[in-house]
């Protein structure tokens, strides 16, 4: 029996270089892919995220416009028209006012 060490690292790593070349190929496109999922996954989480606070965004800016369309129906009522010509003093134009230019 001889006392003399073997440097199984060594041979352990030349066996796995020189015989198991597709193996390592394989362990690289899993780690390669396996990185590209979780890149893949965040990107997606902070787009669903902003799409989030786009929606929320357009729902108060569908809300602001709709209450700016019945402040401005009710501001330009007739009725609301009629009582601030009242309040200036104007008066309906009557038939017998009305003067038409014919060229």
């Amino acid at each position: 029996m001889s006392n003399e060490r073997y440097p199984l690292h060594q041979i352990i790593v030349d066996d796995i270089f020189s015989h198991n070349k597709v193996a390592i190929l394989l362990l690289i496109g899993i780690v390669i892919s396996a990185i590209a999922t979780i890149w893949v996954t965040h990107q997606t989480r902070l787009l669903v995220s902003e799409q989030g606070q786009l929606i929320n965004q357009n729902q108060r800016l569908e809300s602001q416009y709709t209450n700016l369309q019945l402040e401005e129906n009710s501001r330009s009522g007739k009725a609301r028209v009629e009582a601030a010509a009242k309040s200036f003093g104007l008066q309906p134009v009557k038939k017998e006012q009305e003067i038409i230019l014919v060229e």
